[in-house]
This record gives C-alpha cells, structure tokens and sequence, in this order.
C-alpha cells in the first residue's frame, strides 16, 4: 500500500488535557506558552482588514445558481514569517516565537503554510485569544515535499501562532504563512454544546438518531470536505471507498462541481494539498450533544473526474488522500454498485451548509434521469419523511452518496430542489454505473481503473473495515510514579502486532523491543512521554502519549512522627520549594532548598500536632502536593 512511511504520522491523535481543545493529525501536548501563561501583550499583532460581506453574500446568492458549492471563507495572501513577524522568547527552556494575528469579526481564522518543512523537535501550535481552542503540535511529521500545509479553523477573530524549537538550534524555521482564511459562515468547534438545528435547515436529520441504526457503519464512511479554490474555500462531502484489491487505498468520492469554483475555475494541484478532509464529524445524540473533536486529514491528489458542462457527464471527482487513514478515526470503506440498477428504498448521508452528518431516506424507486444533454447520467432521488424529521439536501451536500437498499453506494450528488422549504423536490446523483466507463476512455475520465485497479470485472462490492491495521495502544499501572520506584506497561495493540519498539522518555531502561517490557525506573523528577510502535504484516501504527508519566517526591515516612524525608533528586534541589500547610491551609514549614546532598531533604515534625498535613513541593515550574499523616513519637 502506498504511504507506508506516513504511517508513523498516525502519531497519538490529540492528547487531551482537561480545560483545551485539541484536533487535527498532531502531537497534542500543550503550548508553552499556554502552560506557562506567558503574557501576550509583548507579542505582536498583526491586524487584517474584514472582507465586504454584503459583497460576499450577493456573490453566494449568485453562485448558488450555478451550482457552485457552499462557501464558507475567503484567504488573504500573508507572507508572515519569522524574520518578518512576531516576536522570540525563552519560555519553559525552549526558544519561541509567537505571532498574533486579528480579523474583525470573523467566526474562526484558519491558516495555508508554504516552505513548511519543521526541524526535527520543533513543535507549532495555533490557539485561541482565549486559550480554549488549540490545534497542533504540529512537527516535521507533518512535512510534505512540496512544503504546503493547511490548519483547521481556529474559534475566534483573534488566533496565536506559537512555534517553539531547542535552545541548541541555530537554524531560522522553514515555514511561511502564505494565507489567512477569514470564516464568515457559522460553525461549531469542539467543545460546544449546540441544539440540534445549528447550520442546517430544522427538517434535516441527525445521524444518532433512530433513521441512522442500520446504516452505522457506513455513517463512518462519509466525510465532511473543506476545498481549497485559490483564495475561496467551500463545503462539500465525499466518501471513503473500498476497491476490488481490497488493499485500503484511501480513495474519496465527492462531486466535479465541488473542485470548482463560480468563475469555472479549479481547484489546481497545490490547493488540492491544502483541501482537509473530516472523520467523524457528528453528534453523539439525535437532539444535538457536546460537539466531539475533528478528525482530519489534509491533502490528496486527483485520480480522474468527469463535469457535467463540458460533457454533461456524471459529475464525479476521485481523490487519492496523501496519508493512510489512522486506526483510532474508525474509518468505514464504503462498497459500490455499478450495475446500473434502480433501488427501492436506501439513504443519503450528507454534510448540509458543513454542519454535522446528517441522514435523508428515500422510500420510492430511484428513476433514471439527467443533468445536462446525456441521458442516463444520474438517478432521480425524492426524500421521505421519517420519525425524527423530513431529511433533505443543502448547499454543502454536494458529492454526498446515495446508498441503495443493499447498503452500497450508487452515485453522488450532484444537485436538486429539494430543501426544507420543498421537502418533496427532487434532487440528482451522478450514477457510478456511468462515471465506471462512460465518460471517456482516458484513466483520468473513469473510475474503473482505480476501483479495480486487480481487473476482476466485478460489478459491486461490500464495504469493510481495514481490520488488517495494525494498532498501538497500551496500559500502565500508574502515570504518577514516586522518584526511584518502577511501573509496568502493557502492550493492548490491535491487528496482530509481530514486533514492538517502547521508547521510555527519562526512564530505565530508555527502550525495549519486547511486547511486555517489565519495570521501567524513574530517577528524575519530571514529566515523560512514552512512545510504542507496533508492526504487523500490513503496516505500522505508533501511539506518542506527551508527558504521560509524572515523576514526583518521594515523601516517607508517610505517617511520620519526629521527621520525614523529601526526595527530590540531586539535579533539581536548588530550584526545589518545600511548603508544608495543615488541614486549616496554614503554612507550618516553608522552606528553599539550596543545597541537599543526594537530593534528600530532612523536615522536622515533631512539635507539630497530630493530624493531616499537605505537603507541596514546587520543582522546575512543576508542581506536587501529597497527603502526610502526623503521629504521636
């Protein structure tokens, strides 16, 4: 399978710390500048005009006739980078640069890279004015060879850009903010709580609800696309595809319209790096629910489409996405039915106006119809109504799939009349039966060649979870570990691992390439990450959990009666605060470690009464507090 380096890309997604949000393919973590509440009035701001939204508003209304995909933001060329823009720091032993950058109004500001090739170690993160909505870190993992990046939306009118490196680098960064997409269409981010008709029209149907029970699976193979059409961006949904090698190429469907934009123009190569491509985008509940994290990926490259003006086609446009899709987005690989035939009864799954993944049934036979000139390019759908609504189609939907009766899809949409406003109008879906060999006989008109690239000449196929994925996960006893004691890692990967590589940050031993490694020592105070890489016969998947384990004191005797010890290690005791509060918070000892030999420091106790005493010991901008228990001698 192609991309089995990036494989390693599929690096722990997003680990989440309680009061951020984090998304995208990352590292997670938190930005220094975020942990050590560096002050952000020294970091400068770079202010950027709003755009005309009367403008831009009667320029939708205008393409919306044309059957041009919903937009949801325009970019303005940047060229910020670090010799231009911003300002360096040392914050929590790490060299940053941080750069604000301001839009009036805006909904959320998103960001395209170009030269973005991170050194190895160096991290970027982009958040919120507010901290609340943090997306990264990014790293040199996410390089491309063509050095184009793309971020999802960052909440708010105001983001930070924080890109952070070792003090011993002696390198200027390799990356250029060469646009800034201004957000002027509502959305949701992580984290809110919304109704259940948020950008959508109120007929539409969410997918948790009871209409979606029997189509689970495929739910999963539907994603949400962000376009990128030089300096537009737009809505639409495609669908991950099985093929007949049954290999897991990530291959998506969605709509030829959706690459292009009201003046007729493409998507070209370099904007297709930059289109992101959501999983998951959904709500846990019928009525609505706490919105979940993004599941991205950005960049693909175009296999083949047809258009329904220059050849009145069937609309379709097959991408190749750049990485392998990682184990933890639970992806579905939709099957296909190229026969022809009409179905009864099925569904469509759909992103309307980028909102989450919503559901329309249709209960009548599908009818042979047609966009433009050519016959028998599309199938005729109209909507049912159902128990928790009348779903429809929207502005955004386009590209979607219909799926026939046997759960396999047959087209995708192209457009129609249908709305909550016209609940019975009709609307068209380019038939895969047509996009299979009709529309030309070069590779770069059909779908044949790519969804059977094996030649078997089969007409349909069911879709499939990529079980063969190998995937790292792991326990551990505890990730609070006292100084000088041991804990033990267990390996709970899926996909029938045959090797194993531990990567144990300030630990001993530092690696390990057994699948159950035994007891890892800590003898530095600190936080750690563990890494675990795992290999199968299809592939490899690796898990980073960032400053998963937590090295504190050791405080014993633990009750004490005339005195206890607090080991801190020789590498941090003079840096090391000793404070000593009782069960009124009133401070009986505190105290400065200047010098303690072999990190050992003595605090007496026995004048103090029994009782229950809190014992915190600051550390290197780190922070422990332990219960102690005081005794009669």
């Amino acid at each position: 399978m192609k991309n089995t380096f990036v494989k390693l890309l599929a690096v722990a997604l997003c680990i989440l710390l309680p009061h951020l949000s984090f998304s995208q393919l990352s590292l997670g973590g938190a930005p220094p500048g975020i942990s050590s509440r560096s002050a952000l009035e020294a970091v400068p701001v770079i202010y950027l005009e709003k755009p005309d939204l009367s403008q831009l508003m009667r320029e939708d209304a205008e393409n919306e006739t044309m059957g041009v995909p919903e937009r949801m933001g325009v970019s303005s060329a940047a060229g910020y980078n670090s010799d231009n823009s911003g300002s360096w720091e040392i914050i929590s032993g790490r060299r940053v640069w941080r750069l604000q950058i301001d839009m009036p109004d805006a909904v959320g500001i998103g960001l395209y890279f170009s030269g973005f090739n991170l050194h190895e170690d160096a991290l970027m993160y982009i958040y919120s004015a507010d901290y609340s909505h943090v997306i990264g870190a990014f790293s040199s993992q996410n390089n491309h060879p063509s050095g184009l990046f793309a971020t999802e939306i960052v909440k708010g009118s105001r983001i930070i850009i924080e890109y952070s490196e070792p003090l011993s680098y002696n390198r200027k960064p390799d990356f250029t903010i060469s646009e800034v997409l201004y957000v002027y269409r509502s959305m949701l981010f992580p984290g809110d709580n919304p109704s259940r008709e948020v950008m959508s029209g109120a007929c539409q149907v969410n997918t948790a609800c009871a209409e979606g029970d029997n189509w689970r699976d495929h739910i999963k193979s539907v994603v949400r696309i962000r376009i990128k059409n030089g300096f537009a961006a737009f809505w639409c949904t495609g669908t991950l595809l099985n093929n007949a090698a049954i290999d897991f190429e990530p291959l998506v469907l969605t709509a030829d319209h959706c690459a292009r934009n009201g003046s007729g123009g493409y998507s070209n190569a370099d904007d297709l790096l930059q289109w992101i491509f959501y999983f998951q985008y959904e709500l846990p509940d019928c009525n609505g629910g706490a919105t979940p994290q993004n599941k991205t990926l950005t960049g693909a490259v175009k296999l083949s489409s047809s258009t329904p003006l220059l050849n009145n086609g069937s609309d379709f446009y097959l991408v190749l996405l750049n990485d392998d899709i990682p184990p933890s987005y639970e992806a579905f690989y939709a099957g296909w039915d190229i026969s022809g035939a009409s179905s009864p009864s099925g569904v469509g799954i759909h992103h309307p106006s980028g909102d989450y993944k919503k559901i329309s049934t249709y209960r009548t036979p599908l009818t042979n119809d047609q966009w433009g000139t050519n016959p028998g390019t599309h199938y005729k759908v109209v909507w049912s109504s159902t128990t928790n609504g009348h779903g429809t189609t929207e502005g955004g939907s386009s590209g979607s799939p219909v799926f026939s009766d046997k759960g396999r899809v047959i087209g995708q949409l192209t457009g129609g009349e249908s709305g909550c406003y016209n609940l019975t109008g009709p609307d068209f879906y380019g038939k895969m039966s047509y996009s299979w060999a009709s529309n030309g006989t070069h590779d770069s008109l059909r779908l044949q060649p790519w969804l059977d690239p094996i030649n078997s000449g089969i007409s349909f196929i069911n879709g499939a979870h990529n079980d063969k994925q190998a995937f790292a996960r792991f326990l551990a006893d505890t990730n609070v570990v006292a100084l000088g004691n041991s804990l033990n890692f267990t390996d709970i990967s899926m996909g029938n691992p045959i090797s194993w590589k531990w990567i144990f940050e300030g630990g001993d031993p530092a690696m390990s390439t057994h699948r159950d490694p035994g007891p890892v020592r800590y003898d530095r105070l600190g936080k750690y990450s563990v890494t675990l890489i795992v290999t199968n016969e299809f592939g490899t998947d690796s898990l980073v959990r960032e400053d998963f384990i937590f090295v504190v004191p050791r405080i014993y005797p633990n009750p004490a009666s005339d005195f206890f010890y607090v080991l801190t290690g020789s590498q941090i005791s003079e840096k090391c605060n000793i404070r000593v509060s009782d069960a009124q918070g009133r401070t009986v000892f505190d105290e400065s470690v200047i010098q303690s030999m072999g990190g050992f420091y003595k605090v007496p106790c026995g004048n103090w009464p029994s009782g229950v005493f809190v014992v915190k010991v600051d550390y290197n901008d780190l922070s422990y507090r332990e219960k102690l228990i005081k005794v009669k001698p």
